[in-house]
Protein backbone atom coordinates (compact mmCIF):
# COMPACT_ATOMS: atom_id res chain seq x y z
CA UNK A 1 0.00 0.00 0.00
CA UNK A 2 1.01 3.30 -1.08
CA UNK A 3 1.78 5.47 2.43
CA UNK A 4 1.49 8.70 0.51
CA UNK A 5 -1.63 7.87 -0.48
CA UNK A 6 -2.59 6.71 3.26
CA UNK A 7 -1.06 10.07 4.55
CA UNK A 8 -3.11 11.95 2.33
CA UNK A 9 -6.65 10.31 2.83
CA UNK A 10 -7.69 9.39 6.41
CA UNK A 11 -11.31 8.78 8.51
CA UNK A 12 -13.20 11.57 9.41
CA UNK A 13 -13.07 12.02 13.47
CA UNK A 14 -16.30 12.11 13.42
CA UNK A 15 -17.39 9.20 11.70
CA UNK A 16 -15.75 7.55 14.52
CA UNK A 17 -17.92 9.15 17.39
CA UNK A 18 -20.64 7.80 15.78
CA UNK A 19 -19.41 4.51 15.16
CA UNK A 20 -18.17 4.18 18.71
CA UNK A 21 -21.50 5.98 19.94
CA UNK A 22 -23.66 3.21 18.02
CA UNK A 23 -24.34 5.28 15.05
CA UNK A 24 -26.23 2.58 12.55
CA UNK A 25 -25.78 4.68 9.70
CA UNK A 26 -21.98 5.41 11.04
CA UNK A 27 -21.56 1.27 10.82
CA UNK A 28 -23.17 1.34 7.17
CA UNK A 29 -20.34 3.89 6.19
CA UNK A 30 -17.76 2.59 7.74
CA UNK A 31 -18.42 -0.68 5.45
CA UNK A 32 -18.49 1.03 2.65
CA UNK A 33 -15.62 2.63 2.77
CA UNK A 34 -13.78 -1.10 4.00
CA UNK A 35 -15.68 -2.48 0.74
CA UNK A 36 -14.50 0.63 -1.77
CA UNK A 37 -11.25 2.35 -0.23
CA UNK A 38 -9.32 -0.66 0.48
CA UNK A 39 -6.17 2.12 0.93
CA UNK A 40 -8.04 2.88 4.08
CA UNK A 41 -8.48 -0.33 5.42
CA UNK A 42 -4.91 -0.34 7.45
CA UNK A 43 -5.87 2.78 9.12
CA UNK A 44 -9.50 1.20 9.65
CA UNK A 45 -8.24 -2.24 11.22
CA UNK A 46 -5.67 -0.48 13.34
CA UNK A 47 -8.95 1.36 14.99
CA UNK A 48 -11.03 -1.60 15.28
CA UNK A 49 -8.86 -4.41 16.13
CA UNK A 50 -8.52 -2.80 20.06
CA UNK A 51 -12.23 -3.16 19.77
CA UNK A 52 -13.15 -6.52 18.71
CA UNK A 53 -15.33 -8.54 21.20
CA UNK A 54 -14.85 -11.84 19.69
CA UNK A 55 -18.01 -12.00 18.12
CA UNK A 56 -18.30 -15.62 16.63
CA UNK A 57 -18.70 -16.11 12.56
CA UNK A 58 -21.23 -18.86 11.18
CA UNK A 59 -20.34 -19.48 7.67
CA UNK A 60 -23.94 -20.83 6.15
CA UNK A 61 -23.10 -22.46 2.75
CA UNK A 62 -24.34 -24.88 0.14
CA UNK A 63 -25.18 -24.82 -3.36
CA UNK A 64 -28.23 -22.14 -4.70
CA UNK A 65 -31.28 -22.68 -3.91
CA UNK A 66 -31.02 -24.92 -0.71
CA UNK A 67 -32.55 -22.62 1.56
CA UNK A 68 -29.39 -20.32 2.89
CA UNK A 69 -31.36 -16.96 3.21
CA UNK A 70 -34.36 -18.95 5.18
CA UNK A 71 -32.03 -20.64 7.63
CA UNK A 72 -30.21 -17.59 7.90
CA UNK A 73 -33.11 -15.82 9.24
CA UNK A 74 -34.57 -18.36 11.37
CA UNK A 75 -31.22 -18.62 13.07
CA UNK A 76 -30.94 -15.20 13.59
CA UNK A 77 -33.91 -15.24 14.76
CA UNK A 78 -33.34 -17.91 17.34
CA UNK A 79 -29.95 -15.82 18.48
CA UNK A 80 -31.49 -12.66 19.19
CA UNK A 81 -34.13 -14.47 21.17
CA UNK A 82 -31.45 -16.17 23.22
CA UNK A 83 -30.45 -12.40 23.61
CA UNK A 84 -27.64 -12.37 21.39
CA UNK A 85 -27.11 -9.15 19.06
CA UNK A 86 -26.67 -11.15 15.41
CA UNK A 87 -24.89 -9.41 12.03
CA UNK A 88 -25.66 -11.29 8.91
CA UNK A 89 -23.21 -10.55 5.74
CA UNK A 90 -25.64 -11.73 2.57
CA UNK A 91 -22.95 -12.29 -0.66
CA UNK A 92 -24.97 -11.92 -3.85
CA UNK A 93 -23.34 -12.61 -6.75
CA UNK A 94 -21.88 -9.46 -8.60
CA UNK A 95 -23.74 -8.58 -12.31
CA UNK A 96 -21.17 -9.05 -14.90
CA UNK A 97 -22.58 -5.34 -16.33
CA UNK A 98 -22.50 -3.08 -13.09
CA UNK A 99 -19.77 -5.34 -10.84
CA UNK A 100 -23.44 -5.06 -8.24
CA UNK A 101 -25.73 -7.81 -6.90
CA UNK A 102 -29.62 -8.09 -6.78
CA UNK A 103 -29.29 -8.23 -3.30
CA UNK A 104 -31.91 -11.03 -2.85
CA UNK A 105 -30.88 -12.57 0.19
CA UNK A 106 -32.09 -8.94 1.76
CA UNK A 107 -35.33 -8.82 0.42
CA UNK A 108 -35.84 -12.28 1.79
CA UNK A 109 -34.90 -11.58 5.51
CA UNK A 110 -37.10 -8.28 5.62
CA UNK A 111 -38.84 -9.17 9.29
CA UNK A 112 -35.70 -7.72 10.43
CA UNK A 113 -36.01 -4.46 9.19
CA UNK A 114 -35.59 -1.83 12.00
CA UNK A 115 -34.60 -4.37 14.87
CA UNK A 116 -31.83 -3.11 16.50
CA UNK A 117 -30.24 -6.45 17.84
CA UNK A 118 -30.36 -6.90 13.72
CA UNK A 119 -27.59 -5.82 11.56
CA UNK A 120 -27.75 -6.81 7.99
CA UNK A 121 -25.48 -5.83 5.50
CA UNK A 122 -25.33 -7.44 1.90
CA UNK A 123 -22.14 -7.56 -0.25
CA UNK A 124 -21.88 -7.73 -3.96
CA UNK A 125 -19.26 -11.04 -4.56
CA UNK A 126 -17.53 -9.10 -6.74
CA UNK A 127 -13.74 -10.45 -7.42
CA UNK A 128 -13.81 -12.97 -5.04
CA UNK A 129 -14.18 -16.88 -6.54
CA UNK A 130 -14.87 -18.70 -3.30
CA UNK A 131 -18.19 -17.65 -1.98
CA UNK A 132 -17.30 -14.35 -0.61
CA UNK A 133 -16.52 -11.11 -1.55
CA UNK A 134 -12.67 -10.50 -0.83
CA UNK A 135 -13.85 -7.65 1.89
CA UNK A 136 -16.11 -9.96 3.93
CA UNK A 137 -13.40 -10.95 6.55
CA UNK A 138 -13.15 -6.89 7.39
CA UNK A 139 -16.50 -6.17 7.14
CA UNK A 140 -17.11 -9.23 9.42
CA UNK A 141 -14.83 -7.05 11.62
CA UNK A 142 -16.81 -3.79 11.39
CA UNK A 143 -19.57 -5.32 12.86
CA UNK A 144 -17.78 -7.25 15.61
CA UNK A 145 -16.32 -4.29 16.80
CA UNK A 146 -19.87 -2.46 16.49
CA UNK A 147 -21.26 -5.00 19.41
CA UNK A 148 -22.51 -8.28 17.31
CA UNK A 149 -21.57 -11.34 18.92
CA UNK A 150 -23.01 -13.69 16.73
CA UNK A 151 -22.08 -12.63 12.63
CA UNK A 152 -23.94 -14.85 9.96
CA UNK A 153 -21.88 -14.85 6.78
CA UNK A 154 -23.95 -16.29 3.93
CA UNK A 155 -21.78 -17.13 0.65
CA UNK A 156 -23.78 -17.18 -2.50
CA UNK A 157 -24.30 -20.76 -4.22
CA UNK A 158 -20.97 -22.50 -4.02
CA UNK A 159 -19.46 -25.70 -4.93
CA UNK A 160 -16.22 -27.99 -4.47
CA UNK A 161 -13.63 -25.16 -4.18
CA UNK A 162 -15.41 -22.63 -3.20
CA UNK A 163 -13.82 -22.40 0.37
CA UNK A 164 -13.12 -18.72 1.65
CA UNK A 165 -15.71 -19.51 3.82
CA UNK A 166 -13.40 -21.99 6.04
CA UNK A 167 -11.21 -19.33 6.76
CA UNK A 168 -13.31 -16.17 7.19
CA UNK A 169 -16.07 -18.08 9.13
CA UNK A 170 -15.37 -19.64 13.22
CA UNK A 171 -18.10 -22.46 12.14
CA UNK A 172 -19.54 -23.84 8.91
CA UNK A 173 -23.12 -25.22 8.43
CA UNK A 174 -23.26 -26.63 5.32
CA UNK A 175 -26.88 -27.03 3.81
CA UNK A 176 -28.18 -29.35 1.41
CA UNK A 177 -31.66 -30.69 -0.07
CA UNK A 178 -33.07 -34.36 -1.26
CA UNK A 179 -32.50 -34.67 -4.58
CA UNK A 180 -28.80 -33.67 -4.50
CA UNK A 181 -27.36 -36.68 -4.41
CA UNK A 182 -24.69 -36.05 -7.36
CA UNK A 183 -23.79 -32.56 -5.42
CA UNK A 184 -22.29 -35.04 -2.88
CA UNK A 185 -20.18 -36.16 -5.56
CA UNK A 186 -19.16 -33.14 -6.32
CA UNK A 187 -19.13 -30.78 -2.89
CA UNK A 188 -17.11 -34.30 -1.22
CA UNK A 189 -13.48 -33.20 -1.69
CA UNK A 190 -14.40 -29.49 -0.98
CA UNK A 191 -16.71 -27.92 1.17
CA UNK A 192 -18.09 -31.10 3.24
CA UNK A 193 -14.77 -31.80 3.83
CA UNK A 194 -14.94 -28.58 6.41
CA UNK A 195 -18.43 -28.31 7.53
CA UNK A 196 -18.80 -28.65 11.22
CA UNK A 197 -22.49 -29.49 10.88
CA UNK A 198 -24.59 -30.59 7.52
CA UNK A 199 -28.37 -29.72 7.84
CA UNK A 200 -30.53 -31.14 5.41
CA UNK A 201 -33.22 -29.03 4.63
CA UNK A 202 -36.32 -29.29 2.99
CA UNK A 203 -37.10 -32.19 5.18
CA UNK A 204 -40.75 -32.26 3.91
CA UNK A 205 -39.63 -33.72 0.27
CA UNK A 206 -38.50 -36.83 -0.67
CA UNK A 207 -35.60 -38.51 -0.17
CA UNK A 208 -33.89 -37.41 3.21
CA UNK A 209 -33.43 -40.94 3.81
CA UNK A 210 -31.39 -41.65 1.33
CA UNK A 211 -29.41 -38.06 1.43
CA UNK A 212 -29.08 -39.12 5.08
CA UNK A 213 -27.44 -42.31 3.91
CA UNK A 214 -25.04 -41.19 1.43
CA UNK A 215 -23.57 -39.05 3.56
CA UNK A 216 -23.46 -41.27 6.60
CA UNK A 217 -21.22 -43.36 3.40
CA UNK A 218 -19.42 -40.75 2.29
CA UNK A 219 -17.95 -40.45 6.03
CA UNK A 220 -17.28 -43.74 6.84
CA UNK A 221 -15.05 -43.89 3.33
CA UNK A 222 -12.80 -40.74 4.33
CA UNK A 223 -12.97 -40.83 8.41
CA UNK A 224 -9.83 -42.11 8.98
CA UNK A 225 -8.29 -39.47 6.74
CA UNK A 226 -10.55 -36.42 8.65
CA UNK A 227 -8.66 -34.02 11.53
CA UNK A 228 -12.28 -33.31 12.73
CA UNK A 229 -14.90 -34.99 14.37
CA UNK A 230 -17.56 -36.19 11.61
CA UNK A 231 -20.30 -33.46 11.43
CA UNK A 232 -23.51 -33.95 12.89
CA UNK A 233 -26.55 -34.38 10.45
CA UNK A 234 -29.53 -32.49 11.08
CA UNK A 235 -32.84 -32.37 9.04
CA UNK A 236 -35.20 -29.54 9.21
CA UNK A 237 -37.97 -27.22 7.24
CA UNK A 238 -36.59 -23.62 7.10
CA UNK A 239 -39.50 -22.13 5.03
CA UNK A 240 -42.27 -24.12 7.43
CA UNK A 241 -40.15 -23.24 10.48
CA UNK A 242 -39.66 -27.09 11.68
CA UNK A 243 -36.46 -28.53 13.08
CA UNK A 244 -34.53 -25.58 13.44
CA UNK A 245 -34.41 -25.03 17.24
CA UNK A 246 -32.64 -28.36 17.02
CA UNK A 247 -30.39 -26.73 14.68
CA UNK A 248 -30.01 -23.99 16.49
CA UNK A 249 -28.95 -25.24 19.86
CA UNK A 250 -26.47 -27.47 18.30
CA UNK A 251 -24.91 -24.58 16.95
CA UNK A 252 -24.49 -23.13 20.20
CA UNK A 253 -23.08 -26.61 21.49
CA UNK A 254 -20.79 -26.17 18.98
CA UNK A 255 -19.82 -22.92 19.26
CA UNK A 256 -19.28 -23.84 23.18
CA UNK A 257 -16.88 -27.06 22.47
CA UNK A 258 -14.85 -25.13 20.23
CA UNK A 259 -14.43 -22.26 22.52
CA UNK A 260 -13.05 -24.99 24.91
CA UNK A 261 -11.24 -26.50 22.93
CA UNK A 262 -9.07 -23.15 21.88
CA UNK A 263 -10.30 -23.74 18.39
CA UNK A 264 -12.28 -20.06 17.80
CA UNK A 265 -8.72 -18.91 19.02
CA UNK A 266 -7.20 -21.00 16.33
CA UNK A 267 -9.01 -19.69 13.91
CA UNK A 268 -8.46 -16.26 14.91
CA UNK A 269 -4.98 -16.82 14.71
CA UNK A 270 -5.22 -18.28 10.97
CA UNK A 271 -7.09 -15.20 9.93
CA UNK A 272 -4.26 -13.14 10.94
CA UNK A 273 -1.76 -14.61 9.25
CA UNK A 274 -3.90 -15.05 6.29
CA UNK A 275 -4.27 -11.42 6.53
CA UNK A 276 -0.48 -10.35 7.23
CA UNK A 277 0.42 -12.65 4.54
CA UNK A 278 -1.97 -10.79 1.87
CA UNK A 279 -0.67 -7.45 2.80
CA UNK A 280 3.08 -8.86 2.38
CA UNK A 281 1.83 -9.82 -0.91
CA UNK A 282 0.04 -6.66 -1.99
CA UNK A 283 2.70 -4.17 -0.77
CA UNK A 284 5.25 -6.01 -2.50
CA UNK A 285 3.64 -5.88 -6.18
CA UNK A 286 2.95 -2.43 -5.31
CA UNK A 287 6.75 -1.61 -4.17
CA UNK A 288 8.03 -3.50 -7.21
CA UNK A 289 5.20 -1.46 -10.14
CA UNK A 290 6.94 1.67 -8.25
CA UNK A 291 10.08 0.83 -9.05
CA UNK A 292 10.00 -0.08 -12.29
CA UNK A 293 7.67 -3.42 -12.69
CA UNK A 294 4.97 -1.30 -15.11
CA UNK A 295 6.99 -1.14 -17.64
CA UNK A 296 7.01 -5.01 -17.73
CA UNK A 297 4.26 -6.43 -20.00
CA UNK A 298 3.21 -9.60 -18.46
CA UNK A 299 1.00 -10.49 -20.95
CA UNK A 300 2.90 -9.98 -23.91
CA UNK A 301 5.49 -12.40 -22.23
CA UNK A 302 2.82 -15.00 -21.59
CA UNK A 303 1.56 -14.47 -25.16
CA UNK A 304 5.20 -14.86 -26.65
CA UNK A 305 5.57 -18.27 -24.03
CA UNK A 306 2.65 -19.83 -25.44
CA UNK A 307 4.08 -19.21 -28.62
CA UNK A 308 7.29 -20.86 -28.70
CA UNK A 309 5.70 -23.32 -26.14
CA UNK A 310 8.61 -22.30 -23.46
CA UNK A 311 8.81 -22.18 -19.75
CA UNK A 312 7.48 -19.24 -18.06
CA UNK A 313 10.38 -20.12 -15.34
CA UNK A 314 13.90 -18.93 -16.85
CA UNK A 315 11.32 -15.43 -17.36
CA UNK A 316 10.31 -15.96 -13.85
CA UNK A 317 14.20 -16.45 -12.43
CA UNK A 318 15.50 -13.30 -14.03
CA UNK A 319 12.28 -11.17 -13.34
CA UNK A 320 12.71 -12.17 -9.43
CA UNK A 321 16.37 -11.48 -9.46
CA UNK A 322 15.82 -7.46 -10.94
CA UNK A 323 13.20 -7.16 -8.40
CA UNK A 324 15.39 -8.09 -5.88
CA UNK A 325 17.93 -5.99 -7.79
CA UNK A 326 15.40 -3.25 -7.51
CA UNK A 327 14.56 -3.44 -3.85
CA UNK A 328 18.21 -3.15 -2.41
CA UNK A 329 18.74 -0.12 -4.67
CA UNK A 330 15.47 1.41 -3.62
CA UNK A 331 16.47 0.87 -0.04
CA UNK A 332 20.11 2.15 -0.10
CA UNK A 333 18.38 5.33 -1.22
CA UNK A 334 15.62 5.24 1.20
CA UNK A 335 19.26 4.97 3.88
CA UNK A 336 20.61 7.48 2.23
CA UNK A 337 17.80 9.94 2.54
CA UNK A 338 17.28 9.37 6.18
Amino acid sequence: MNPDTCARRSIAPDLWDDFFSGSRLACARLISKVENEPDLVPEIRDRLIPRLQGAVRIGITGPPGVGKSTTTAALTQRAVRDGHKAGIIAVDPSSPFTGGAFLGDRVRMHEFIGDPRVFIRSQASRDGHGGLSPSTPNVADVLDAFGMDRIFIETVGVGQAELDVLTCADLVILILQPGTGDVIQTLKAGIIEVADLILINKADMPGVGGLQDSLQFLFEMSVRDRAKPVPPVLAATAVQDKGLDEVSAEMERLIRSHRESGRLQEKKRARLENEIKAALEQDLWERFLAVGGRDENIGSVAERLVRRNESPYPYIRGLSARIRMEFVKDGKKDTHAG
